[in-house]
């Protein structure tokens, strides 16, 4: 029986029978206590990076311009990313990609969105991806369609799981009360909830909730209840957005994992552990930044390594990182370097010149504690800032070649993380693997059973595609999927 089924699978792309990717085999995701598991129970940590479909960002490799002639080239451009990122043989093993549903393609110069274009704590208006008053609904309908999840599909196809964040930035100041007093202009809770139901509903989006999740904001820095800190403010404000997903999910919102922000840039999340984010599903998690510095860590030049006491930091500002899975979205890192450029980082504060990250730090200081503390929890998944802060996407586009950004810098975050990426990979599914559970010997199986792709158990599996799950004598369970063909 097992010979049989063996030769089958071995079948399966040599006939062209039924062609399966690495989407047929990426086990559905969920929250279990403070970890994401598989099917069968399994601890998963997720490491890979984040991206956007900007022209700019993206140094105009595949265009310098939005609109329908563009999504093609930008698809395929994510689809060689995708290829190089999760490249084995050259040494990358990402496991999930970060998608930040971009507002170049969704906002429209004079669009009449209703929405409040918020100020600053100055006084002054917000400009960037932190004002999306030009939010046009049509074009955010029309480009889920013809390139977000074009892009998501890629990702799974290359057997990544997707995180998914809302189009642009928050605005500075967000309060709880602001639709009482804002009046009749439409609210930035109101933005997220109307992105976030409008991407619900998408076909394939309902399909693979249990790859693809979703991430309700980026970088919220002050959130006030009718302008007040309060421990409860920041649950005030995502509960009813994780409410409106949940509403008759099982037909028309949604069911995957929901990744919950913090405020100070993703940094602050203490009064979560007062008041926690409630979810019917209990498929819930929180989505972090950690960029050198932070949680008292090693920034800039500093390289007074202190693991425990940042572990310790770590803890005191994100509490729930002890009962709830945690994925840092945003992370790098790259040495100090005196032809660089200085900027200011996001909270106004000078950042020395580097090698072209958003942070300045070293391996052997910041990346060792933050490698410590991830190891240490054990339920801190991770995407880079960016692909190009993991591999050289120039070269690769060049000549094919998977290599680690910044030259291979052993101290910039490009080379630690092809390294660890590699480490973890294996460690978690073991060496060689493609990250599924091999079929095991028939003396070593006590029980087999088959079910149809919705999940329903079946009797005698006839031609198609099925999960087969076996029940070891060691009290283990091992599943994947494999083709009948007749």
């Amino acid at each position: 029986m097992m010979k049989k089924l063996m030769m089958t699978m071995m079948l399966v792309t040599s006939t062209g029978c039924l062609q399966l990717h690495a989407a047929d085999d990426l086990p559905t995701l969920k929250v279990q206590g403070n970890q994401l598991v598989d099917e069968n129970g399994k601890a998963v940590v997720l490491h890979g990076v984040m991206d956007t479909p900007s022209p700019y960002f993206n140094g105009n490799r595949w265009g310098n311009h939005t609109g329908d002639d563009m999504t093609e080239k930008c698809i395929e451009y994510f689809d060689k990313l995708f290829t190089a990122m999760t490249d084995h043989k050259q040494g990358a093993y990402c496991t999930v990609f970060r998608l930040h549903l971009d507002p170049c393609w969704t906002n429209a110069q004079g669009a009449s969105s209703g929405y409040w274009h918020y100020k600053d704590n100055q006084g002054n208006y917000v400009t960037g991806e932190a004002d999306n008053s030009n939010f046009s609904e049509s074009l955010f309908k029309k480009y889920l369609e013809s390139l977000y999840v074009p892009i998501i599909k890629k990702a799974i196809s290359h057997g990544l799981y997707v995180v998914v964040r809302p189009p642009g930035v928050c605005p500075s100041d967000l309060d709880v009360q602001d639709a009482t007093i804002l009046g009749t202009k439409k609210t930035y809770q109101q933005y997220l909830k109307q992105v976030w139901w409008m991407f619900a509903q998408n076909e394939y989006v309902q399909q693979h909730s249990g790859q693809i999740s979703i991430e309700l904001a980026n970088e919220p820095v002050r959130i006030t209840d009718n302008g007040k800190y309060t421990d409860n403010a920041m649950t005030s404000y995502f509960q009813p957005i994780v409410n409106l997903l949940r509403t008759n999910s099982k037909t028309k919102g949604f069911t995957g994992i929901i990744w919950v922000p913090g405020m100070v840039w993703q940094q602050e999340y203490k009064g979560y552990a007062k008041f926690p984010v409630s979810d019917p599903y209990n498929n819930l998690g929180y989505a972090v930044h950690w960029y050198p510095g932070w949680y008292s860590s090693c920034g800039g030049k500093n390289m007074n390594v202190r693991k425990e006491y940042v572990m310790k930091k770590f803890l005191e500002s994100v509490p729930v990182a002890k009962t709830s899975p945690i994925i840092i979205t945003e992370i790098d890192w790259s040495p100090y370097n005196m032809d660089g450029t200085p900027h200011k980082d996001e909270q106004g504060n000078e950042v020395y010149p580097n090698f072209g990250t958003w942070a300045t730090s070293y391996t052997s200081s910041f990346g060792q504690e933050y490698k410590y503390v991830h190891d240490q929890l054990g339920n801190l998944s991770m995407t880079l800032s960016g692909t190009a802060t993991y591999l050289d996407i120039d070269q690769y586009l060049r000549n094919r070649r998977v290599t680690p950004a910044f030259n291979g810098m052993e101290e910039a975050c490009g080379k630690a993380c092809f390294d660890w990426y590699k480490d973890w990979y294996e460690q978690q599914y073991g060496s060689g693997t493609n990250g599924i559970e091999t079929i095991a010997n028939d003396a070593d199986v006590i029980q087999i059973t088959y079910y149809n792709m919705q999940g329903m158990q079946v009797d005698k599996p006839q031609r198609g595609v099925y999960i087969l799950k076996q029940l070891l004598n060691n009290g283990k369970v091992t599943s994947r999927k494999v083709c009948y063909t007749k």
